[in-house]
């Protein structure tokens, strides 16, 4: 993630448009971590559906 800008003033307003920038620059980042824990665990999902579905023969279940 590529920070806000720091402010050229030194007023309050400046300030606050600063950390209003750099809040949507946190959201964004947090909008992405959240998309990629979701493809973990839908893949988490997948594999663990595949593991199930290999065992479901007569070697599984003497193996497992």
């Amino acid at each position: 993630m590529i920070p806000a800008a720091l402010p050229e003033g030194v007023t309050v307003g400046d300030w606050l448009a600063f950390a209003d920038a750099q809040t949507g620059k946190l959201d964004e980042a947090n909008g992405r971590t959240r998309d990629a824990i979701g493809i973990v665990e839908r893949c988490e999902t997948r594999d663990a559906d595949a593991v199930t579905k290999a065992r479901r023969g007569w070697l599984g279940r003497l193996v497992g």
